[in-house]
C-alpha cells in the first residue's frame, strides 16, 4: 500500500508532467492529492523538497524499467525497450519523455534540481550505450538511438500527436536492424 507521502509524490510527478514544475504549486498538489495545504509541510518542508522527491520517484521508474529489462539478452532487451516506448503513445504526445521533459524544464528554469534530473537522463542514456556496446556497436549508436527517440517525443508533444510518436518509433525500430530481432 502506498503511503501518504508516496501518494503526494506520485500526484506531484503527474502534475509536473502535465503542467510543468513552474505551472504546479504546492496548493495544486495538495488539492489533487486530497491533502490539506497545511499538512503538505509535514511531508515536505519546501517546494524544492517535493521536487527532489518527485525526481527520486522518476529515477525509481527508470530503474524499475531497467531492472525488468536487464536479464534479457541485448536484442531482446531492445525489443522490450521499443515495446515499452510503444505502450503509451498518447502519454508520449501529451507529456513527452517521462524523464527528459522534467529535466529539460528544470534546466530551463535554472532550478537547482536540474543537475539531479540530468543524472536520471544520464542513467537512461548510459543504459542504451551499454546495450549497444554489448551488441558490438560503438556507444555512439546508443547516443543516436536516444537522440532519435527524444526527437520523436519532442515533436509528438509539440503536435500533440500520438500517432506521430508511434510511427516514429516504429521507423526507428525498423531502420536500426542491429537493435531488432535476429
Amino acid at each position: 500500500m502506498q503511503s501518504k507521502r508516496e501518494h503526494i509524490v506520485a500526484v506531484a510527478l503527474r502534475l509536473y508532467r502535465e503542467s510543468g514544475v513552474a505551472g504546479t504549486t504546492l496548493k495544486d498538489v495538495a488539492g489533487a492529492a486530497g491533502v490539506p495545504l497545511g499538512n503538505m509541510y509535514y511531508y515536505f518542508k519546501t517546494r524544492e523538497d517535493l521536487v527532489r522527491a518527485a525526481l527520486d520517484a522518476c529515477e525509481a521508474e527508470l530503474l524499475d524499467l531497467l531492472a525488468r529489462l536487464s536479464p534479457l539478452p541485448s536484442r531482446a532487451w531492445f525489443e522490450a525497450y521499443f515495446d515499452w516506448l510503444l505502450a503509451d503513445p498518447p502519454g508520449a504526445a501529451q507529456f513527452g519523455c517521462p524523464f527528459g521533459t522534467l529535466a529539460g524544464e528544470l534546466r530551463a528554469l535554472g532550478d537547482p534540481a536540474a543537475a539531479r534530473a540530468g543524472q536520471t537522463v544520464g542513467l537512461y542514456l548510459g543504459a542504451l550505450r551499454q546495450r549497444t556496446v554489448l551488441l558490438g556497436l560503438p556507444p555512439s549508436a546508443g547516443d543516436d538511438l536516444f537522440t532519435a527517440v527524444q526527437g520523436a517525443y519532442t515533436v509528438a508533444r509539440a503536435l500533440n500527436d500520438p500517432e506521430f510518436f508511434r510511427q516514429s518509433v516504429l521507423r526507428i525500430r525498423e531502420g536500426a536492424p542491429q537493435f531488432g530481432r535476429g
